[in-house]
């Protein structure tokens, strides 16, 4: 038996546990024996070790380029460095699945243990709920999709990993958005438990948060890593295009960030608690969807994997998680129906609801713009294409739309505002997002930009002010009352209430991200042909093109241009070097873009063509595109705001887990 052989009875073995874990929990809720419960916590130990094995194979395989496995023969090669052929584990359907499914088990073991004295009443049907899910996994990793299956003949060599995904982003961002999608289970696993165990008090929704802000952030880092990989390596010089599979990680992004502020409304009022069950419910499903629009082979996407026998699978999962979690949900919509009302219009409680209504009704548009060609193809034959022009057209207006409701919630309060009140607070950042709009409408005056532009401005100037003077309001008050300096006022501030301070930062690495969008209105693009030594100019740069050169880049050879480039006063800012390049297991070469960055715009050329003549000459495709290193900047942002958000945890949530963890150690101590 080889080391390959080890990995997949490894695998079966982990199937075997995690059958046991779905099964288990529910007989010893039934049996009220806790030592059955107790084992199917274990058996997530044990699952998580042998899925371990199965995935340490699987790198040690890559790692020496063992193409005795079929998966390593398609995804990797002798000639590749050791980053991607680390990264080439999830460079495939099959690598993919087997990294899911690793993550998944490793979350489960956390959950297990680290609720196994709070939560006593529901935690067993959550350990249940999270095993049915690995074991549905396993059965389609191991009947259908074993990266450890092995082949008769061995070659000498491998075909490689799509040079496409040789990209640094491009080997984080897969990971990235699994622990998003994978994270959002267990808010999933604990509302299912509660809906089984007919236990539905907010207690749920306290514990998960953490989980929720995890999964969120993972999956927002994914899709701005997607981004900069979009940008750098397809050489088209935008991020966004509303692709399907971009589409796919984008839907449970927009229901998982309204879950995020429902349950504020749950946990402080006591109300959408039927709404918050529809939304994670919805949430995880749409990541259901995402595994199978990118698995199943029925779009052609350059995110997508090949032709697999496992998406009709996936579709059956879906209908499952979606009959069950509705049909528990009905059960037990009485013990759900709110204990308060809104009682008055203005209250942060409809602005976050308004908010709630425009990210679900972005998300089901662009299911709907993403599944529609594929429904008309299965009903009719008929191939359609829906392209960015319909996305765009109705998508932003209702991003505008949550850009100003993102403000107005910072400045409305809770229960009741005043017309006063509001004119008060409102007075200071509107002035200053419309001073701040005219000045720059007057500055771009040369720019013709559209009214999207401007809108865009105020909204993002609207929402960075609300920001702003809330800090500073509340730092001023606190210094005051402490009698001390700003910067420990600051301090007190924050560190007194994380949570609201880690949102508006993570509201402002929105603003950024709107900002960034707006820079693709008033983009430069133009095809340039340049003769060696002659100045080309464009924008604020000059460009001279040299000579074209030839050079090795890890395994591919770059034959690329280079072009010197300076500003107005004529001093070298850099000299860009952008090629094609030949990799040895690709018949065709592929594109290598050349980006000079800076804080306000970036100047970003393709090598388009290498031209005859005595002196020669290159044809470049020039973009110059503002503000576009702003969306990126967001991540950062994102990270510091959950960071903090993460470090709080409800009080009463503390104080309950204390308690019953002396409860269960007592009863210990006495049994004993």
């Amino acid at each position: 038996m080889g080391i390959a052989d080890f990995g997949t009875i490894s695998l079966m073995a982990a199937l075997a546990v995690c059958v046991y874990g779905t099964v288990a929990p529910h007989l010893g809720v039934i049996n009220n024996n806790w030592n059955l419960i107790r084992s199917a916590q274990n058996a997530s130990i044990l699952s998580f070790i042998l899925i371990a094995i199965a995935s340490g194979v699987l790198f040690q395989a890559l790692i020496v380029s063992d193409f005795s496995l079929r998966y390593v023969w398609e995804h990797s090669s002798t000639d590749m460095p050791l980053f991607y052929k680390v990264s080439s584990f999830w460079g495939g359907l099959e690598g993919s699945l087997l990294l899911w499914i690793l993550v998944q088990s490793f979350f489960a073991m956390i959950v297990a243990f680290r609720y196994q004295y709070s939560n006593r009443e529901i935690i067993p049907y959550v350990i249940a709920t999270l095993n049915a899910i690995m074991a549905f996994l396993l059965l389609l990793l191991i009947g259908w999709s074993n990266p450890l299956d092995l082949q008769a003949v061995i070659p000498l060599e491998g075909r490689g990993l799509n040079p496409l995904l040789q990209n640094p982003a491009m080997a984080i961002h897969p990971p990235a958005l699994y622990l998003g999608f994978i994270g959002f289970s267990v808010p999933f696993a604990f509302a299912m438990g509660g809906l089984i165990r007919g236990k539905m008090d907010n207690e749920w929704v306290l514990t998960t948060r953490r989980w929720t802000l995890t999964a969120w952030y993972f999956l927002s880092a994914g899709l701005i890593l997607g981004g900069q990989w979009a940008y750098e390596e397809l050489g088209w010089g935008g991020f966004w295009a509303w692709d399907p599979v971009e589409n796919a990680a984008f839907m449970p992004w927009l229901t998982g960030t309204a879950f995020l502020h429902s349950v504020m409304i749950q946990e402080k009022r006591n109300m959408l608690k039927i709404w918050n069950v529809v939304l994670i419910i919805l949430t995880f499903g749409l990541t259901i969807v995402g595994t199978f629009l990118t698995r199943s082979g029925i779009i052609n996407s350059v995110h997508a994997f090949t032709q697999s026998e496992i998406g009709p699978a996936f579709l059956i999962f879906l209908a499952l998680i979606l009959v069950i979690g509705f049909a528990l949900l009905f059960k037990r919509i009485q013990m759900l129906e709110s204990e308060e009302k809104i009682e008055y219009v203005l209250c942060r409680e409809n602005v976050f609801l308004a908010q709630n209504v425009l990210l679900v009704g972005i998300a089901f548009t662009v299911l709907l713009g993403t599944t529609f060609p594929l429904l008309a193809e299965a009903v009719r034959g008929t191939k359609l294409s829906i392209q960015a022009p319909f996305f765009n057209t109705i998508i932003a207006p209702m991003g505008y739309m949550l850009l100003l409701l993102m403000g107005i919630g910072m400045l409305i309060a809770w229960r009741k505002s005043s017309w006063e009140g509001l004119l008060r607070n409102f007075k200071n950042p509107v002035i200053l997002a419309t001073g701040g709009t005219v000045f720059l409408a007057w500055f771009l005056s040369d720019r013709n930009l559209l009214w999207s532009v401007h809108t865009i401005f105020w909204l993002s100037i609207f929402v960075t002010a609300t920001i702003v003077l809330e800090l500073v309001k509340a730092v001023q008050a606190k210094s005051s009352q402490t009698e001390s300096n700003y910067l420990k006022g600051l301090y007190y501030v924050i560190s007194r209430n994380p949570r609201r301070y880690g949102g508006l930062l993570i509201h402002f690495g929105v603003v950024l991200m709107f900002l960034g969008f707006a820079g693709t209105f008033f983009k430069v693009e133009r095809n340039m042909t340049l003769e060696s030594g002659i100045p080309t100019q464009i924008g604020e740069y000059s460009l001279v093109f040299q000579q074209v050169e030839e050079f090795k880049v890890g395994n591919a050879t770059h034959r690329a241009a280079i072009v010197e480039v300076f500003d107005k006063e004529g001093n070298l800012l850099e000299v860009l070097k952008p090629a094609k390049s030949f990799y040895p297991t690709q018949p065709q070469p592929l594109t290598e873009v050349a980006i000079l960055r800076s804080f306000l715009e970036d100047l970003y050329l393709i090598f388009s063509s290498e031209n005859g003549g005595e002196q020669g000459s290159v044809t470049l495709r020039v973009f110059i595109n503002p503000l576009i290193g702003w969306s990126w900047m967001a991540l950062p942002v994102f990270t510091l705001g959950v960071g903090l958000s993460m470090s709080y945890r409800p009080k009463s949530l503390v104080a309950h887990e204390t308690i019953l963890r002396e409860r269960y150690l007592a009863a210990q101590a006495t049994s004993s």
